[in-house]
């Protein structure tokens, strides 16, 4: 039952980690005119969902495995913000780490996120958020299914929230979609869970190319 609750926890859109403040690159996309339509918008999630797995998916692993070693961590980091070239997701995905660290910190009891905040406070940490969500489910004794299955389902939930925040679809029909796409996520997990960091690799970089142009929009709702 503990368990269950920290995943809950964990879960909800209201522990803040600032992930409202991320499209994981829709806004750009709708912008650019990639997204016309349901299927265009359909597409664009199966994309982002196949990213997050053969990119996201090696790092949260790794960090839950070697999460007690604060070396390893650190290489483990330092690897990941390599592999990301897109400025606006290195952006995202350090802000978001490090907010999830922080609220950790306040919110819970285990001495080492305060050694995590002190690193990222010292400059020695950069705290993406992929490492810093694998260190945290096994502070928190969730075991290792679930904080990847988490994981893939906080990266589908900002996609529709933000895609209701922007009117691509509505609240009800958001809903409808994230249930039907939440069936994909064990396999995307089965095809991904091997990976090691050195494997991982954009599966669409469209999507990355296409966020990676955020910042020039004339006028913007989220950071990403």
């Amino acid at each position: 039952m503990t368990e269950l609750i920290n995943i809950l926890q964990l879960a909800d859109s209201a522990f803040p980690t600032g992930s409202f403040s991320y499209s994981q690159g829709l806004e750009a996309s709708c912008q650019q005119g990639f997204i016309n339509g349901k299927r265009s918008f359909q597409d664009f999630v199966m994309c982002v969902l196949e990213n997050a797995g053969s990119l996201g998916l090696p790092f949260v692993k790794a960090a839950y495995e070697k999460s007690d070693d604060i070396n390893e961590i650190v290489s483990l980091d330092e690897f990941c913000d390599v592999c990301l070239n897109n400025h606006i997701e290195k952006r995202a995905s350090i802000r978001q780490g490090n907010a999830l660290i922080v609220t950790s910190c306040q919110a819970f009891s285990d001495d080492r996120f305060p050694t995590f905040k002190e690193t990222i406070e010292e400059e020695k940490l950069h705290g993406h958020y992929s490492v810093m969500f694998g260190c945290t489910c096994a502070y928190m004794n969730i075991n290792q299914k679930a904080c990847l299955e988490m994981f893939m389902f906080g990266v589908l939930r900002t996609v529709m929230s933000s895609a209701v925040r922007l009117g691509t679809i509505g609240p009800l029909e958001a809903q409808k979609l994230q249930f039907e796409w939440q069936k994909i996520i064990p396999d995307i997990i089965t095809r991904n869970s091997d990976k090691a960091p050195e494997d991982a690799c954009l599966s669409f970089p469209l999507v990355d190319i296409i966020e990676n142009t955020h910042d020039t929009l004339f006028s913007r709702l989220f950071h990403s």
